[in-house]
């Protein structure tokens, strides 16, 4: 996962790592698990962190509120992290295509990711990444063990290539 990140993230100056998900939700929550813990990793806390040229955002279920702020931000990048239901394994990280996405289900937002990522297309020239990340249960309970520990997995990985990037220099 880290060398096929790294490559998508090949030129990167400026990175939005945007976590989707309710947190009422069982695994749904994956996304904002993950921002969450990337933000107390850099000492940062709330719903939206600039640390020099990374940007974390706890988006819940609502990433179009933020479409403005990415606007503003204008990032080379943007990496998505969401539940979606692939039929994979539990826990399974997977990166989806841009073209791909209206093949796998995601979690409870209020509009539909493929409506967001094209309203951005319109307005931002940044890479696009959307990891999807396999529930195993999408109910009123906590995250799941399995996908907890995936999400811990990639949030030490993320962390290993935000270093290798040295965005927060």
């Amino acid at each position: 996962m880290k060398k096929m990140l790294l490559a998508k993230l090949k030129g990167c100056k400026k990175l939005v790592v945007m976590g989707i998900g309710n947190e009422l939700k069982g695994d749904d929550a994956i996304g904002i698990y993950i921002v969450k813990k990337l933000m107390k990793h850099f000492n940062e806390d709330g719903e939206f962190v600039n640390i020099k040229n990374l940007y974390l955002i706890n988006a819940g279920t609502v990433p179009d509120f933020f479409t403005d702020i990415l606007k503003e931000i204008n990032p080379t990048h943007i990496l998505i992290i969401d539940c979606a239901l692939m039929d994979k394994e539990v826990g399974e990280v997977k990166v989806i295509k841009e073209d791909e996405i209206i093949n796998y289900s995601f979690s409870t937002h209020t509009l539909p990711l493929p409506i967001i990522i094209k309203y951005l297309r319109k307005f931002i020239n940044a890479e696009m990444i959307i990891l999807g990340i396999q529930p195993k249960i999408i109910d009123f309970c906590p995250i799941s063990e399995e996908v907890k520990l995936s999400g811990d997995k990639l949030v030490d990985t993320l962390i290993e290539i935000i270093r290798e990037l040295k965005l927060t220099e």
